[in-house]
């Protein structure tokens, strides 16, 4: 089955408010964009697609460069440039695009993930100001995880080009013991973290206060205590035990000289978000309910499985009703392998699918990867399947499970 009947099922139910209330064209613009790409899957059409989705939810003065575009092109050329430095280097800006059409498949075919989503993000005693269009609250929201999951994925590949370097100079004297190493110190000063809270308009105050005076303890003032308070309510874990390991992560990081980019691309979607709410007075609850859902998702895609899962914590696989858009997420980042371009020095052209079939329905998801040449591959499908099924709890969404092949 082809990806784009799911795709264009989304966007026959889909609705946006801008389109609806303001004469917007946005919703044909961006399926338009997602076509083109499903017909030409390149960094062009990718492109257009980051394009349509960005400026369809653009935050800032619309006269203004928006940096999301900015930022994926950056992104994809340090990846192209600096990636063939590298050992062995994947792409990840197509990658991602993917990912996000994957999500809009699950979400559509699958009524019990919509349902599972909308009792946790439609809730209006929780957040009032949620999207009354069809299936738009979601879109949002997958739409800032997906496309964003990966954007310090640049800072990972200086650190792993450093030390690949100074693993060949010091391997060619004394190939057995390692005697030079790199530590890398990141900036993750106050001024990295530090996110005063976001005020509403003094028209807006008494209102704004009334609809969220139960959530007032949400509206923290650093992204570390926001992703804590978050990961808190999610996962019935204490703030204070999940701030002291956030904080301790970044010197378990530069310890070990690597970096988790998905640490990094969370904090940095907060950051952006912040400065563009408060910049241009927007809804402060805007920032504190969708957006920081997709960027807590775009934290749990690396650190659920490296560290919740671990001492002190020991969670089990995630549940869907958790942290929906996390888990959709961690699913569809891990299903997505076809048409990856190598750039690193080792040839992984013959090791990539180059298609792929999917049947999604209410009860399973079931992917085939087609490759150009025939191999065995049931170690790494055996993997594939393992690195899903431990993290997430695949039943509470498909009762006959995943099939991979």
């Amino acid at each position: 089955m082809s990806i784009n009947k799911y795709i264009n099922q989304f966007f026959k139910e889909l609705e946006i408010y801008e389109d609806k209330e303001n004469g917007k064209n946005y919703k044909e613009i961006i399926y338009k964009s997602i076509n083109n790409f499903l017909d030409n899957k390149t960094e062009g059409p990718a492109f257009k697609v980051y394009k349509s989705f960005f400026e369809a939810y653009w935050i800032g003065i619309q006269n203004e460069v928006n940096p999301f575009l900015e930022l994926t092109l950056i992104m994809k050329n340090f990846e192209e440039y600096s990636g063939k430095l590298l050992e062995k280097h994947r792409d990840h800006y197509i990658h991602t695009v993917f990912v996000f059409l994957l999500g809009l498949s699950v979400y559509i075919q699958n009524n019990n993930f919509r349902k599972i989503f909308n009792e946790y993000a439609l809730n209006k005693e929780t957040y009032p100001d949620s999207y009354d269009t069809k299936h738009e609250e979601f879109f949002y929201r997958w739409g800032l995880a997906s496309l964003s999951h990966d954007i310090a994925y640049p800072i990972e590949i200086i650190i792993k080009q450093a030390n690949e370097y100074i693993k060949f100079v010091c391997g060619y004297c004394d190939p057995v013991e390692e005697i030079m190493g790199i530590e890398v110190k990141l900036s993750t000063s106050n001024e990295f973290t530090n996110l005063p809270i976001i005020k509403p308009k003094k028209e807006f105050k008494t209102k704004f206060n009334l609809d969220y005076s139960k959530f007032k303890q949400r509206f923290l003032g650093d992204s570390i205590s926001l992703l804590s308070y978050v990961l808190s309510e999610n996962f019935n874990i204490r703030v204070r035990d999940l701030k002291n390991n956030l904080n301790e992560f970044i010197n378990y990081m530069d310890k070990k000289g690597f970096i988790d980019h998905g640490y990094f691309s969370a904090i940095i979607m907060l950051r952006w978000y912040y400065h563009l709410i408060k910049k241009t007075e927007w809804h402060p609850a805007y920032f504190y309910f969708p957006v920081l859902d997709s960027s807590s998702s775009i934290l749990l895609h690396n650190y659920y499985r490296h560290r919740l899962m671990k001492k002190p914590f020991n969670l089990n696989s995630m549940n869907a009703n958790q942290h929906p858009i996390a888990y959709l997420l961690i699913l569809c980042d891990e299903l997505q392998e076809w048409n990856r371009k190598g750039y690193g020095r080792m040839n992984i052209k013959q090791n990539t699918p180059i298609n792929f079939v999917l049947v999604i329905n209410e009860s399973e998801l079931r992917i085939k990867y087609e490759y150009s040449n025939e191999k065995d591959n049931k170690e790494f499908l055996k993997n594939k399947y393992e690195n899903i099924n431990n993290v997430i709890n695949i039943s509470d969404i498909f009762n006959n499970g995943i099939t991979i092949e």
